[in-house]
Formats: C-alpha cells, structure tokens, sequence
C-alpha cells in the first residue's frame, strides 16, 4: 500500500489529520502540535496495519456502514434477511473496504463520497450517495456524514465509527494511569447471540482502561453524548462528542487486550444485529430520496 494517495489536512493551530480515501475513506491520524511535548498523535497508527487493509484494521478509525458490529440471519453468522431475502454482509459493513473518490479538497478539509457499485448491490441492493467531510478547525478535528437515499424504496442501515484512540497519549506516561469519562447512561448486555439486550443503570463515572473489554462494554441513553479519555501522566485529554448525531445513540468500548496500545470509544446508531431485531427500532429505515445527517468532533487539548 506504499503509493496509497494520502491527504495530509493542516491548520494554524498545529492540528493534522491525514485520511487514506482507497482505503475505504480512512481517517489513519488526527494530531495536534501541544507543548511541551510536540506533535501528540491522538489515533493509534501502524504501517503494518495499514499495509494490510482491509484486514484487522486496528488503526485510525474506519468508518461503518451500512452495518455496525454483526448480524446473524437464518443460521449465518455474518448475514441478515430484508423482504424475504438473505444477504451476506461483513462484520462493520463494506465502507471501510470500498475506495472512496475525492470531491472536494482545501488545505484544512477534505470531503469523500462512496456511491452504490455493481459489488455493493450483490450485498445491498440498495443505490445511496454517501458523503464523508473531515475538517480540523482550531486545532480540532470535525466530521459530518451525510448518507442519500437514491432508491425508490425505503433504505435500512446502521452505522458508526470506530477510532482507535493511542493509549498513552506520549511516552512519559503509563497506560494504567488513563481513564474514560464516562457520562450517565445504561449498560446493554447481550442476551442469546445478540437477540435482545438487558439494560441496567450506569452511573456517571471514570473508567478505567485497565478494565477487560474485550467482550466491548455497550453503552446507550446518554445524559450527555460526550466522552473524554483522560491521560494525566502526559496533562492531556481527548474529547470525543457526538451531541450533533442525535441517531447516534449507542457507543462501544472496546480493547483487544489489557495491554494494547489503544483503546475504542465508538459512537453507533444501533447494536449488533439490529437487522434481526427490526421491532426494537434500532436500524435507520431511509425514505426514497431523503437524507440522513451527523456531525462529530474530536479534541485533543490539555487537561481542564
């Protein structure tokens, strides 16, 4: 993946973003230049991960859609059925593998589409536009996705993204010092293979990212769509707030390991195999010719 056009997006503030639009429009960095410690990566960056895509890609973060997580359908593992039929659908959809085209470019944005193809109707057969803008702006990355439904029947999906937060933030700290911020919501664990969830309270609290997860902590309910990864070895945080994607009701918290060098704070508007639980209102359902809007942000700054 060596000649992969990147975009390497820039501002006064010291901020830097770099997006990878053939590799399923993925956004590989977002840095900013802080003293004293110089430019501070906040997403986790491999090569090694990035030469390999679409596989494990552990890195950045990818985009998702038009499903997030999973679906099991009549007995399959990685399907789900819509009028009657039965598709096969990759964990996290096919977004984050599909080349993206550039449609608009400055030195501090850049804006990528990715339309429905012969190889995504064999999956979803479905014509959309789907639009993707990163823009950095004193010093903070923003993002706004807009998804076109361009078929005359209504459209179902789901989507999310899935960054990887670099733990720690510089070399002088220890990842066993960070924590999450985590604001008052409700805990959905999963029952079955994911065919309905329990919900319980989730008190406001700071989570610690020494905690296992690898199973993903599912959150939803938000008393407020903000989460902040706190590094207080390096005095620095990431906010990560999705007040403007309101549908973006859910979020996953993910680490392989206790130990990996990173740790996912992921914003999505369902649960996994929300194709399959349709009665629980969880999938967008698109009208012919209607939109579908989010914005988010991402911060990295100073501790407050």
């Amino acid at each position: 993946m060596s000649a992969t056009r990147l975009i390497t997006l820039t501002d006064a503030e010291g901020g830097l973003a770099v997006v990878a639009p053939a590799l399923g429009g993925w956004l590989l960095r977002y840095a900013r230049n802080l003293p004293p410690h110089g430019l501070v990566e906040a997403l986790h960056f491999d090569q090694a991960v990035m030469d390999r895509h679409p596989l494990g890609m552990y890195a950045g973060s990818p985009i998702l859609f038009p499903l997030v997580s999973n679906n099991h359908a009549g007995g399959k593992d990685h399907h789900y059925e819509w009028n009657g039929k039965l598709f096969e659908m990759p964990q996290h959809g096919f977004a984050r593998r599909c080349p993206w085209a550039v449609v608009a470019q400055s030195a501090d944005a850049v804006t990528m589409e990715l339309a429905d193809s012969e190889a995504t109707r064999a999956q979803f057969p479905f014509a959309f536009r789907h639009r993707l803008t990163y823009r950095l702006a004193q010093g903070r990355l923003h993002w706004e996705q807009v998804v076109e439904n361009l078929s005359p029947e209504p459209m179902p999906f789901s989507t999310g993204f899935h960054p990887y937060f670099q733990l720690p933030l510089t070399p002088r700290s220890k990842r066993e010092l960070c924590f999450v911020e985590i604001p008052e919501a409700r805990r959905l664990t999963p029952v079955g293979k994911n065919d309905r969830f329990a919900a319980t309270p989730f008190p406001g609290q700071n989570w610690s990212v020494q905690e296992d997860i690898a199973a993903t902590l599912l959150l939803g309910n938000f008393k407020k769509a903000e989460m902040i990864l706190v590094d207080p070895g390096s005095d620095l945080e990431l906010a990560l707030n999705f007040e403007d994607a309101p549908q973006h009701r859910f979020a996953a918290l993910w680490a392989k390991t206790t130990d990996a060098p990173f740790f996912c704070i992921e914003p999505w508007t369902a649960l996994p195999n929300s194709f399959s639980r349709v009665k629980d209102h969880e999938l967008i359902v698109l009208e012919p010719q209607r939109t579908f809007r989010a914005a988010m942000w991402m911060e990295l700054r100073a501790m407050a």
